[in-house]
This record gives C-alpha cells, structure tokens and sequence, in this order.
C-alpha cells in the first residue's frame, strides 16, 4: 500500500492512514474507526435489522470479524438501554484452530462484560468436523468440510439463541462475504435464493442480521488492527479445499483491478433475488425448522443422518 501523505477528507487536520479507491476519501485514524462503526449505524437503519428492545447473540468465533462486530455492537447498543447483547460460539471440533479461537474470544467478551453461550458439535451431533472428514464420510457424500460445517453452524447458532431466548442472531458477514455467497449459490445452480443478513420475521423463526454487510472485510481487518482487538490470525485449516476460496479469490482481484465493484454486484443481486425470490418454507418432519419448500427433511437433518451412518459403519 502507498503512503498516504495528504489530510483527512473528514477532519482536515490529521494525516490520512487509509485511502478508499471506490469513493476517493481518505481517512485518518480516529475518523476511519468512528467513519465505520455510524456506516454500520446506518446499514442497520437502512434494512430495519434491530430493534430498540432485541436481544441480540452475536455469533462469535475468536476472528477479527465477528469480534470487530461485537466491539462495534457493543458501542452503538449504549444508545439503546432497553437492549441486550451476549456471544454465541460454536466449537465445530475443527482441532487446535478453534480452540484458539474460543479462547480469544472468551477474553474479549469477558473484558467487554459480555456473556458468553457456548455450544459444540460434537454435544449437539454427536461429531465434529475434524472426525466426520477424517472418517471419509464426507468423501462418500461427496462435500467439503465447509459445506458440513456452515450448514450445521446455522442450525447450532439458531438452538443456541432460543437457549438464551435471543430476539435476533447478528453474524459477521463483511460484503464479500455476502457476494461471495450470492456468487456461489448461483455457480450452484439454485434458482430459490434467500435474502442473506436481512431481517425476516415471517417464517416464525429467529432471524439472522449481518450488520457488516455493506463494509469490506480488508476494511474490518484495518479497524480492527486501529481497535488493538485482538483477534485469531490463523485461517480454518479446510478453507484451501473449498469452492469459496476459489470465489473469493476471484472476487477480490477483480475488486482491486476495478475498485467498487462488490458494491455493483450486491446492487445486481439484491435486485435479482427481489424479483426471483419466491419464499415458501415447510416445517421439517424430524427437528420441525423451516426446509425449503418441498423438502419433507432439512439439510441439517439430512447430513447428520448421513454422517452418522457412513461413520458407524
């Protein structure tokens, strides 16, 4: 990155530290964490996601998105005292890495005064990640860990937030995040693709908000290095067998080359999903949470089934 040498656009007198291509400002320190923290403010005003009264469980896992949300939630939440904010983490059994990771994020929420819930896969499933793709039952049902593990974390976090009785669940997914995963379903052909991070109270189950949905996740990185939060550095030890690697990485040289444009495709996507959307959940016959229309079982349900048959063989 070249040093930045010219004054804040913001406050005129201290020297810039970042420059945003996709807007032409640039920020000095104390601007830029303050700049982030009231667009967030505003996402959450501009999609209805909170309440003045929620009890929001944010999920946590120890990396510097989820705990740069936590922090950020935290100081806008002092305006409303009639809220209430606590942590969820998810122990997915993925070894030394998530280990790691609970314990930073334990740290921090105790040292912010927030509660902490903490669930695990291997209580839940009765496996975890690590054992279930060790056995070669994910091999057999041909899908990555990241598959198993993202479809599990939502139905954990979602038991873990009727446990605490949470009004609402807030996750850490950054605007690449949220492309890369519009991008994706479509790669996979899915026609029914659901609004993501946006709050929908119709289908009787707690929602889930992504607060950070309009922010870049190498501007996250920036707050929270300037924050001193002390996040985990490691990657998931699956990340580099995944199809999302694949995406993100594309997604993130085409952002460079042509500044703006995740801003573009999430505009094209939330356009598209507006008219392609068609809803309609039913209930599953084995948990009784929402499946997609015409599925009698979830994808949940249906893993952890599968799973446990090829690993008990």
């Amino acid at each position: 990155m070249a040093v930045i040498t010219e004054r804040c656009s913001f406050c005129e007198d201290r020297q810039a530290i970042y420059f945003r291509r996709y807007s032409g400002e640039k920020l000095c320190s104390k601007c830029f964490r303050k700049n982030l923290v009231e667009r967030v403010r505003r996402t959450i005003s501009k999609y209805d996601l909170l309440r003045p009264d929620d009890r929001i469980a944010v999920a946590v896992s120890g990396g510097k998105d989820s705990l740069s949300l936590l922090k950020m939630l935290y100081e806008i939440e002092q305006d409303f005292p009639r809220s209430e904010l606590l942590a969820l983490i998810i122990d997915e059994g993925l070894d030394s890495y998530r280990i790691s990771g609970i314990k930073t994020a334990k740290s921090f929420t105790k040292k912010l005064g927030i509660p902490i819930y903490e669930l695990s896969f291997k209580n839940l499933y009765g496996f975890t990640v690590s054992e279930a793709f060790r056995s070669g039952a994910l091999k057999s049902l041909g899908i990555q860990p990241c598959t198993l593990c993202g479809v599990l974390k939502r139905k954990a976090l979602l038991r873990g937030a009727k446990e605490v009785d949470a009004s609402v669940i807030a996750t850490a997914h950054t605007l690449d995040d949220v492309v890369q995963t519009y991008l994706l379903n479509l790669l996979r052909g899915e026609s029914n693709i659901k609004p993501i991070g946006l709050r929908n109270e119709s289908s009787e189950v707690i929602p889930r908000i992504a607060p950070l949905r309009l922010i870049p996740q190498r501007e996250i990185a920036l707050y929270a290095y300037l924050e001193g939060i002390p996040f985990q550095s490691r990657t998931c030890p699956y990340t580099h067998i995944s199809m999302r690697d694949e995406v993100r990485s594309f997604l993130t040289l085409y952002e460079r080359e042509y500044p703006g444009s995740l801003y573009a495709f999430l505009s094209i996507f939330e356009k598209l999903i507006d008219r392609l959307y068609q809803g309609g959940e039913e209930r599953c016959e084995i948990c009784g949470e929402p499946t997609s229309s015409g599925r009698r079982i979830c994808r949940a349900c249906e893993l952890i089934d599968s799973v446990k048959k090829l690993m008990n063989r």
